[in-house]
Formats: C-alpha cells, structure tokens, sequence
C-alpha cells in the first residue's frame, strides 16, 4: 500500500495553522448548533441530525466543540443513541446529495433505500420516491428492484459472544479497559469487538500505533544527539532531521492503515 510522507517544509505556519483551527472550530459550531436545534423526534429532525452529526464525524470536530469523544457530543445536544447513531449510518450511504435532498426523505424509506447500489439511490427519481412514498410501498418498490442481489444491511457478519473463564473482578476491569480503549481509537461504541481486535493487532507482527509511537521517541532521541555532537553543518544537520521526520510520518501512516483496513480484511 502506497503511502504519503509529510516533509517539515510542507507543514503550515502558526498562522496559518491558527486560521485553519478557527475555521474548522466555526464550522463545527455552525453543525453542533443545527443538531441541538433539531433535537426532536420526527423523522425529518432525525435525518437532519444525522447529516450534521455525520458531516462533524467525518471532519474529525468533536474535539474542535471541547468534547473528548462522540459520545459526550451526543449527551451535550441530548440526542438518543439510536437517533444519533441511527441516523448518522444512513447519512453515509447518502454522500453525494445535498442536505435538502436528503432530509426530504422519510427516515424508514432512507433506510431502505440505503440499500439500493449508489446510482440508484443517489438519483432524484428514487430519492424523491423515498419523501412521497408509504413506507409499506416504498419497501416493496425497493424489494423488487434488488429482487435477489444482496443488500448491505443483510451482509452482515453473523454475531458470536467471547467466552473465556476469569475472575469476575478481572472481567470488570476488561470491559471498563476495552469501553476506554474504543474511545481513544474512535471505535463505535456498540461494536467493542473491534476494539478488542484492534487492540490484539497491536501485539502482532503487524505496524502497530505503539510501536510507531515507541520507534518515533527512540528517533526523536536520535535527532537531538545528532545536534549535539555530529559535527555536521546546519544544513546536512537539517537534511538528517527532515529524513528522520519522514521515517517517523512513514511508521505512523502505516500503523494507521492497518487498523483502517482491519474491515477490509477477509476472515481466515
């Protein structure tokens, strides 16, 4: 897998770098405002929601409002989970479409249409049977038109429990360890299955996050003795830096592709 180096000479000023952060907070603002402002429980509220709550989750700015995680951003708008949650699936089937589009839609029809492959349910003519249409009649359209393709929501992994026998004040401070865990990694929070197997790859022989984090210190210690008695001019001293910035950027990249691409993964 390809991946990108970030150069030291690439990276923004601090003014710039405030800019972008002031920009970003405002945006975030701008989003959290609507969700709280659409804290109802009708459908076109809830899609409303979950396109706001989408577009902050997939720019990254929970931590631009002040929250450490989603959820707490969730609790602070007083959104329900499965509204949350819910709603933010179906806003990720619909990138492509314009707000208004989207939320013109009933939420249950949405749902199924989500189902449809992208150029179908991304066209005017489906999504506007989605905001006309009966839900009964809206789902048997769709269920004729997949006929017996598979459909996303059904694709689903069949579930198991892990079972494993320990004393129950160990098995407490798994599931706390783990819940912890799915927060720092952004994980979803009902699926702490993931967290687990996140976590068991980081002690594999895979690029682990840990290790990129171990090797980019022993690095880091590397530079400043370099400074200190290489003997070399400013600007091979800098050249040496810039190169153990790219290995550093190179590990984490890594590190970060293979949890990325756990899902991608076929099981063995």
């Amino acid at each position: 897998m390809a991946t990108e180096t970030v150069h030291l000479h690439d990276l923004p000023s601090a003014e710039d770098a405030k800019k972008v952060a002031e920009q970003r907070k405002a945006d975030a603002k701008k989003h959290f405002e609507i969700i709280k402002k659409e804290g109802g429980i009708n459908s076109k509220s809830s899609l409303r929601i979950g396109w706001h709550a989408y577009y902050l989750k997939k720019n990254s700015l929970f931590g631009m409002l002040g929250f450490e995680n989603e959820d707490q951003a969730r609790e602070s708008a007083e959104v329900g989970e499965s509204t949350w949650y819910g709603n933010i699936k179906i806003a990720e089937a619909f990138q492509g479409i314009e707000e208004e589009q989207f939320c013109s839609m009933k939420q249950g029809n949405a749902r199924r249409l989500s189902d449809l492959p992208e150029s179908e349910r991304l066209s005017r003519e489906w999504v506007r049977m989605a905001g006309s249409m009966k839900l009964k009649e809206f789902g048997k359209k769709c269920d004729e038109f997949m006929g017996d393709r598979a459909k996303p929501s059904d694709s689903k992994e069949k579930g198991t429990v892990l079972r494993m026998p320990m004393p129950v004040s160990r098995l407490e401070v798994i599931e706390k360890g783990v819940e912890k865990y799915a927060e720092v990694i952004g994980t979803d929070k009902g699926d702490l299955g993931k967290a687990l197997e996140v976590m068991v790859v980081e002690q594999t022989q895979r690029p682990s996050l840990i290790g990129a984090i171990t090797t980019a210190a022993q690095r880091i210690s590397k530079a400043r003795e370099l400074r200190k008695s290489s003997g070399l001019s400013a600007e091979e001293l800098l050249d040496k830096v810039y190169g153990i910035l790219d290995d550093i950027a190179l590990d984490f990249n890594q590190a970060l592709a293979t949890v990325e691409n756990l899902d991608a993964e076929p099981a063995e």
